[in-house]
């Protein structure tokens, strides 16, 4: 009996052409948004940051959501910094504590000039989102930052959540502000425990 030849193995289809990032962003799947947001981290062309903030704003996927926020930390460039920052004044609370998260996890450079106009923004809200944000910066300003948010803001909340930073970041240089807060509210009960609690923090170091 003759050989019989072997069919020829069929040839293994060209790789995909890989998609646009950027154009991916938009697609139905919310696997290849995620996908999409995490390349866009690693190498982000020109406009990366505009294009996630708008995914930001529209997708209503955790995950893809998460991606985003990761991403724009990694991009971590002042434009990407100003994308985040609108989400702070958002009524969904994971999303406004994943953008502060985001900004945080950003050089102290970048992150500061995003959050320290939100310090004289009208909202008080607003206010102890960036008090939060930037009593977590290793910036060489930020004493100084929180110091003027005691002596000058006129709502007690956004003052106590200055103590509450400075007290976690160990600045007993602001002692003297912490006694300014508590004779501007002298009849407040709790902004004399909490200042009373940072001062023995201090000392306690």
């Amino acid at each position: 009996m003759g050989l019989v030849k072997k069919k020829a193995a069929p040839e293994a289809p060209p790789a995909e052409v890989a998609r646009d990032p950027l154009a991916a962003l938009e697609d139905a799947d919310a696997a290849v948004r995620r996908d999409a947001a995490h390349g866009l981290g690693h190498s982000p062309p020109p406009g990366a940051e505009a294009a996630l903030a708008r995914r930001l704003q529209a997708d209503g996927d955790a995950g893809v959501r998460e991606a985003i926020l990761t991403a724009l930390a990694r991009i971590a460039t002042p434009a990407a910094a100003a994308a985040i920052v609108p989400f702070l004044d958002r009524e969904d609370a994971a999303l406004r504590n994943a953008a502060l998260e985001s900004l945080q996890q950003m050089p102290a450079e970048v992150a500061a000039p995003a959050l320290l106009p939100l310090l004289d923004h009208a909202d008080a809200d607003l206010r102890i989102f960036a008090v939060q944000g930037l009593g977590i910066l290793a910036h060489p300003d930020r004493a100084d930052w929180l110091v003027r948010v005691m002596e000058r803001d006129c709502d007690v909340n956004v003052g106590l959540a200055a103590v509450e930073a400075l007290a976690e970041a160990g600045s007993p240089e602001a002692l003297s502000s912490l006694e300014i807060l508590a004779r501007r509210f002298p009849d407040d009960a709790f902004v004399a425990f909490a200042v009373d609690a940072a001062r023995s923090s201090f000392r306690g170091r």
